[in-house]
């Protein structure tokens, strides 16, 4: 649709330069014939025939009038049209943004630090998901929106959730994250369709995003869980 209009727009432009030049021809070629034939003067009958003369060349004249008439009323129609979409545009963020800030409530305890690090991107973000109509269908569409925003991030996000903090940053095994499942819960809040292996996809690109030096030890994560849990009996 946007491209058929470019083309539209295009021709248009280009039936106006040549009704505008040909029309540029035409006065200059009327001006000489006059002043050549000594034919105009300030007069009744000189002014009559100097109207006359642009008779012959009527329907070119009046093509580009028309023409320029048509050109400009697209360009209006065209301004319209992009105001209507931004006014669309900003009511879908707005309703979009009040989702994601109540998703923001329920991570808060855990992930503190990651509402505001999403607030930072979340202009962004939108943008890239209006223009996918907030559906991610594919592995690369998740890996450009989660590289372009997030590919930066996780190694925070994980250092600041406070379980690890609690835990000592210790790991089971190198699959385990503690604030993958809060960012889960708010990216794929931020969308209405996705594709079925998105949570898969999701985690292996958040876990290829930690810190590769992290603590991996069952035994040391068993040892610090037990002590947790001791700490929350006191």
């Amino acid at each position: 649709m946007i491209f058929g209009t470019k083309i539209f727009n295009g021709l248009l432009l280009t039936i106006l330069i040549i009704f505008v030049i040909m029309s540029t021809i035409a006065l200059i070629a009327i001006h000489y014939s006059l002043y050549d034939k000594n034919s105009f003067s300030f007069s009744p009958d000189g002014i009559n025939t100097y109207l006359s003369a642009f008779g012959q060349y009527k329907a070119l004249f009046t093509a580009t009038v028309a023409t320029i008439a048509a050109y400009l009323g697209l360009l209006r129609l065209k301004v319209a049209t992009e105001a209507n979409n931004d006014k669309l545009k900003q009511d879908r963020f707005s309703e979009w943004k009040m989702v994601l800030d109540i998703r923001f409530i329920e991570i808060e305890k855990l992930d503190p630090y990651m509402k505001r690090e999403f607030v930072r991107v979340r202009y962004n973000l939108f943008k890239q998901l209006y223009d996918l109509h907030f559906s991610i269908s594919n592995k690369e569409q998740l890996t450009q929106i989660f590289q372009t925003n997030f590919g930066d991030l996780v190694s925070f996000f994980e250092a600041q959730n406070n379980k690890h903090i609690d835990m000592g940053g210790a790991y089971p095994d190198d699959q385990f994250s503690y604030s993958f499942d809060s960012f889960r819960f708010l990216l794929l809040g931020c969308v209405d369709k996705t594709y079925p292996d998105i949570l898969i996809d999701l985690k292996t690109l958040y876990l290829s995003a930690l810190s590769t030096d992290r603590y991996i030890d069952s035994d040391l994560y068993k040892a610090a869980l037990t002590n947790s849990l001791k700490n929350r009996q006191k």
